[in-house]
């Protein structure tokens, strides 16, 4: 594959994908996350914030927030599926990221907590590899 100055300039432009794909992987973190980093210092979390704008619990800034990374993934699926002169190569530099993210922050934070859920999968991989 070859970068082309119109692959650039895509990129540069900051599409739908890339704007979903960076939504995704923020709210995931913190909304996995938030809990845990209520015992430590640091900066304030996206449900945090989502509290505070809009005078909301937790609970209803949670499911608020999943809703916007549902709506995300559509734009994200979208935008893989509809024909464009952008290289699906490229596309997939921007999905397959996205979807590392999605198994490590689905339920809980993979992450901080590699110990367990993400060393097991990685480690199925490596231990029982995919034939391609």
């Amino acid at each position: 594959m070859k970068a082309t100055k119109e692959a650039f300039e895509w990129v540069a432009s900051f599409p739908k994908i890339v704007k979903a794909s960076a939504l995704i992987a923020r709210i995931a973190n913190d909304f996995v996350s938030h809990e845990l980093e209520q015992t430590r210092e640091h900066v304030a979390s996206t449900v945090q914030c989502y509290m505070k704008e809009f005078g909301t619990n937790v609970h209803v800034a949670c499911e608020k927030l999943q809703v916007l990374i549902e709506d995300a993934w559509k734009d994200v699926n979208k935008e893989c599926l509809n024909p464009t002169i952008i290289s699906m190569h490229l596309l997939e530099r921007t999905l397959n990221p996205l979807c590392l993210f999605n198994d490590i922050y689905k339920d809980i934070d993979g992450y901080t907590n590699s110990s367990t859920y993400t060393r097991d999968n990685i480690s199925l991989l490596l231990e029982h590899p995919i034939e391609i």
